[in-house]
């Protein structure tokens, strides 16, 4: 009974309460609710999304490992089929010469080891048996037949490479065969180590915590045998062990070391795809927490400053909208005490004044709705002016991106005319953006003049029949250097069917052709230095023979026989094959480059100086130009040099008097350009072609280096030459040198 009076209390004192309070409650409740939950949900989310990137970014640290796994396997099996295609290592293997291999290898496996990280060089014989171990040179003999890259690479007589384990431990190993004449001997195998060193450059590189686990003696036990954390890892956890059974991936939240860490545990696989070991990649998530924390309590802040502002509004909204009912109780009261009305203009009695309050009431009602109407109309062009602001601010952060991307980004009509690009332009091609949109050619003309047959039939197609065009081709820079782009633009169709716009980008993809340019030049000198070796000791024998028989035959002709000058010229025909054959095994001989950070234009002017009088005598002009401030490069000095002056002889030997020879060195993409410009000149296209051939038909120069072993100098200073006429009598020579 106690309890329904209480409840008849309050039910009195909340209809006591005025109007606008009571209006006022279900909103302030609908409110507090509506706050709340956008709060929860929005934390909820944030959180969420988190994990979602703290799982992509793990995955590509996954993604980066098998790469870098891949790529260090390919590299020790390259590396061993270059030793394996050595003629004395693979002679020396077949006879069983553990001496002559140590010293025709040892050197390269230890700058290998220092440089490049190798930690396995070994030589296997057949059976598959341990020949040699550069890396323990007083163990060998055991037998191999438990290791498969071994066994398939004899078996099918092809280079493999791959994750094993061997004497020294897990390595990314690559194996090749040896062949001597014809014949399978052994096999060579160089591997890198797959331990704390390997996983030390993952973290360097990333930033994240990595070991490699084996299983341990318990059922759900794992410990590291390689991380990158302070202290050896021990897992106990039956999530790593349904992961090493069922060779699958799983993202975890794990406190580590009393430190809160986002896991993602995967397995590793072998050469034959046996799960070997877990890798554990461990990600430090106390920034992030920290982060949610932070935006957590700003958005608690902002929901519980709503929330005041949300009670602020209601119950000014329920006094403004309670505001008439007063001044009609107001007006009532007024009434009913006599006093007089205000509000109305006239005051009739009886129904009359009923009729007059009623429409008295109904015209200040329309002037309250019409109010309403403005306020309402206030409040759109105030919401519809924040939209407006918002595209602005979203338009200028896309403008921002599309302006700082490292591409080429255009926008052209059907015609091909330029209506937008970015100001990359400008660093790709060396023009601003308002000549490219001035020209209305200029999608087309940008191409060389070489690629339009091939490049400009595509684009039409783009224009008119909306195809999507894609194509790699070259530009010519206001320098006159090429540039190689890979132009892709997809056509915006309007709803006919017809090109409307076209947008595109272009991507520079210069350093990835130099690359190529530099992988196939290297290739053509190895392929040439194998070629001439075994052609000259082909010809040594029989021409010392034929040398030695010659000129015997002289010493007994007398000085008056008339067949002793045909001998006479037999010997120096002899004496030439034999100073070629010289030079040949000369230019084959191996060298070493010793280099150190130096300034290519004090190397260059050094060269010049020496050359000057040379140049005089001959009648040429010399053009130098030097750009000041040139970044420093590795240079071994006195061998660049001696090839320098080779070339400038050999150009020297093109000109003719009142020729000019015009040097310049300037910055490149990705170090230093040599140009060397030959003006006045006449050659031919074979000149050009053979013009590091050794054998040439000009003079001899004893002081100075062969232009073959000055090509080979440059490529072992990682660069690029590349020699071609300009026009009839112009020949440009670019080096190009990496910082």
């Amino acid at each position: 009974m106690s309890q329904t009076n209480s409840s008849d209390r309050s039910k009195a004192r909340f209809r006591d309460l005025p109007l606008r309070v009571r209006l006022s409650v279900p909103f302030l409740v609908l409110a507090l609710f509506g706050t709340c939950s956008l709060v929860g949900l929005a934390i909820l989310s944030q959180n969420e999304l988190i994990r979602y990137e703290e799982y992509e970014r793990l995955d590509g640290y996954q993604r980066a490992l098998d790469h870098k796994m891949e790529l260090q396997g390919r590299w020790a099996v390259s590396l061993a089929s270059s030793f394996a295609r050595n003629p004395e290592v693979a002679g020396a293997l077949a006879q069983r010469d553990r001496l002559r291999l140590i010293r025709l290898c040892y050197p390269a496996y230890v700058f290998m080891k220092e440089r490049y990280g190798i930690s396995q060089f070994n030589f296997h014989i057949l059976p598959p048996t341990n020949f040699l171990r550069l890396q323990r040179l007083y163990e060998y003999g055991d037998a191999l037949d438990y290791r498969e890259t071994i066994l398939d690479a004899v078996a099918e007589k092809r280079e493999t490479f791959g994750l094993e384990a061997g004497l020294t431990g897990y390595g990314l190993r690559g194996v090749a065969p040896i062949f001597f004449m014809d014949q399978l001997v052994g096999t060579i195998e160089i591997g890198f180590n797959f331990g704390d060193v390997f996983l030390q450059e993952i973290k360097k590189q990333f930033g994240v915590d990595v070991s490699f686990l084996l299983p341990g003696e318990s059922e759900d036990s794992f410990f590291s045998f390689a991380t990158t954390f302070p202290n050896a890892v021990h897992r106990v956890e039956s999530t790593y062990r349904s992961v090493f059974v069922n060779k699958t991936s799983k993202f975890l939240i794990r406190q580590i070391d009393g430190a809160p860490n986002a896991v993602l545990i995967r397995t590793v696989e072998d050469y034959k795809g046996n799960t070997v070991a877990l890798v554990e990649f461990c990600m430090n998530r106390s920034e992030t927490l920290a982060l949610i924390r932070k935006y957590r309590q700003l958005m608690l802040g902002i929901g519980i400053l709503g929330l005041i502002f949300s009670v602020g509004a209601i119950y000014y909204i329920s006094d403004y909208f309670t505001r008439p009912i007063r001044e009609m109780i107001k007006f009532a009261r007024e009434i009913s005490v006599g006093e007089p009305v205000h509000p109305l203009e006239v005051s009739p009695s009886g129904e009359l004044k009923i009729l007059a309050d009623s429409l008295d009431d109904m015209l200040r009602f329309l002037q309250e709705s019409r109010e309403k109407i403005q306020g309402y109309a206030a409040n759109l062009e105030h919401m519809v002016h924040i939209r407006t602001r918002a595209l602005r601010e979203s338009e200028e952060k896309y403008r921002t991106l599309v302006e700082n991307v490292p591409l080429v980004v255009y926008r052209l009509l059907d015609d091909g005319r330029i209506i937008y690009i970015n100001h990359f332009i400008e660093t790709l091609m060396g023009i601003t953006p308002r000549q490219a949109m001035e020209d209305v050619t200029f999608w087309r003309q940008k191409v060389w003049e070489e690629d339009r047959a091939r490049v400009w039939p595509m684009m039409d197609r783009c224009l008119r029949q909306g195809c999507e065009f894609k194509a790699e081709y070259r530009l010519q820079h206001p320098d006159g250097r090429l540039v190689y782009v890979l132009d892709h633009a997809l056509p915006v169709l309007d709803e006919q069917g017809k090109v409307e716009t076209v947008d595109g980008f272009l991507a520079n993809l210069t350093d990835r052709y130099c690359l190529q340019q530099q992988i196939i030049q290297t290739e053509e000198l190895r392929t040439i230095s194998e070629v001439s070796a075994r052609l000259a000791h082909e010809i040594r024998n029989p021409l010392v023979a034929a040398g030695g028989f010659a000129r015997r035959l002289l010493q007994s002709i007398p000085a008056g026989d008339p067949n002793r000058e045909r001998v006479q010229i037999i010997v120096s025909e002899v004496a030439r094959l034999e100073r070629i054959l010289e030079n040949t095994l000369a230019y084959l001989r191996p060298f070493e480059i010793l280099p150190q950070r130096s300034s290519l234009n004090d190397l260059i002017s050094a060269v010049i100086e020496e050359q000057r009088a040379r140049f005089e005598s001959f009648e040429v002009k010399l053009e130098i130009f030097l750009t000041r401030d040139l970044s420093l490069i590795p240079l071994d000095t006195e061998l660049f040099k001696k090839a320098m002056e080779a070339i400038m002889d050999a150009l020297l030997d093109l000109c003719q008097p009142g020729s000019a020879l015009e040097v310049r060195t300037q910055p490149g993409d990705q170090g230093v350009q040599l140009l060397m410009v030959v003006k006045g000149v006449q050659v031919s296209e074979d000149d050009i072609e053979h013009f590091f051939y050794p054998f040439t038909t000009q003079p001899e120069r004893p002081k100075t280096l062969d232009l073959p072993l000055a090509k080979m100098i440059i490529h072992k200073h990682k660069g690029l030459v590349n020699l071609r006429p300009k026009d009839s009598t112009r020949v440009d020579l670019n080096i190009s040198l990496p910082q």
